[in-house]
């Protein structure tokens, strides 16, 4: 049993003028970064990696604070890219075609097939080291690896679920799973 825990970055500073990978995390988004790294004590965690974007490495970093580990920064589990989008309704529409079509190729945004396969050649990585592990990274992303790795029926459904921060537990060794979202507030 491999372990992995998929952690969805901390609250950050919505910036729509700076790109999203710049973006740090809020007064809020630091505190429940730190609540997520009480949680984490309970996991047992061995490794713990983090995305290149600055929300999630500063969500990784207070993680690793709470549990006494290093963050690995690599690679692949960047955000799934896509442009900004300031409606709410619109963001989920766009979301969920993504989602729901994963070659589907939405006027500027990357494909949910894409990013999946850029998120698993990260989790190559992670799969080589010790477990149980956690990825703290970003909630289409995620999504996307996840439908594609595990034959989700409804990632939207999973995505809308996902609190932020959250967190979905996966076995890497196991085909099928009954996939929750889990939050500090649950």
């Amino acid at each position: 049993m491999r372990l992995l825990y998929l952690v969805r970055h901390a609250s950050p500073i919505v910036q729509p003028n700076v790109p999203s990978h710049e973006w740090p995390l809020s007064d809020r988004g630091i505190e429940e970064a730190r609540a997520v790294g009480e949680a984490a004590k309970r996991w047992g965690l061995q490794t713990l990696y983090s995305s290149t974007e600055k929300r999630a490495e500063a969500t990784a970093l207070l993680i690793g604070d709470a549990v006494g580990l290093p963050v690995r920064v690599g690679g692949g589990f960047e955000e799934l890219r896509m442009g900004w989008i300031g409606n709410a309704d619109a963001f989920a529409e766009t979301v969920r075609d993504i989602l729901f079509d994963p070659e589907r190729a939405v006027p500027g945004a990357e494909s949910a097939g894409a990013a999946a396969a850029r998120f698993d050649e990260g989790v190559r990585v992670v799969e080589q080291g010790a477990f149980p592990a956690a990825i703290v990274t970003h909630g289409r992303v995620m999504m996307a690896w996840l439908a594609t790795r595990f034959s989700l029926d409804d990632p939207f459904a999973l995505w809308r679920a996902l609190p932020i921060p959250g967190w979905v537990l996966v076995d890497l060794d196991a085909p099928a799973q009954d996939l929750r979202a889990e939050g500090i507030g649950g």
